[in-house]
């Protein structure tokens, strides 16, 4: 009876033990050739129409848009991303929202954010500003 006792909860523990796993890390796989669109930047929604964009390719290169375009590399270190580099047209636009969000990508990418994916949602964020994007891969 002990034995019988013994071997059923060392079963039930290794059943509870098994399907308790940790966060997964973010890797640089998760990211590179994916295209996602900014839905929100600072709570506020962002209209699909604009397209503000950011994609991931071969060797984590970036390239993207808010107003501008934008491309550069980045590394992905412990859940944050850094680029160095980052180019940018420098355009003046119609759209204010957008026109302000070229600075805080450009910003958010050399000063260095933390980024998390989760159900297909991308955000970056630091201590002032928080994006959200959607995948939206093109294929």
């Amino acid at each position: 009876m002990k034995k019988t006792s013994l071997l059923t909860a060392l079963f039930t523990a290794s059943l509870v033990l098994s399907g308790c796993e940790g966060p997964k890390t973010l890797q640089e796989v998760d990211l590179m050739h994916h295209r996602f669109v900014l839905t929100k930047a600072n709570g506020q929604d962002i209209s699909l129409d604009d397209q503000a964009e950011i994609i991931f390719g071969e060797n984590m290169t970036i390239t993207g848009k808010m107003c501008n375009h934008f491309s550069g590399k980045v590394t992905l270190d412990n859940g944050s991303i850094k680029g160095s580099g980052i180019v940018m047209t420098k355009m003046l636009c119609n759209d204010d929202q957008l026109n302000q969000l070229d600075y805080v990508i450009e910003k958010l990418i050399t000063d260095g954010t933390k980024i998390e994916l989760k159900n297909n949602q991308l955000t970056l964020k630091n201590d002032t500003n928080t994006l959200v994007y959607q995948l939206k891969d093109l294929m």
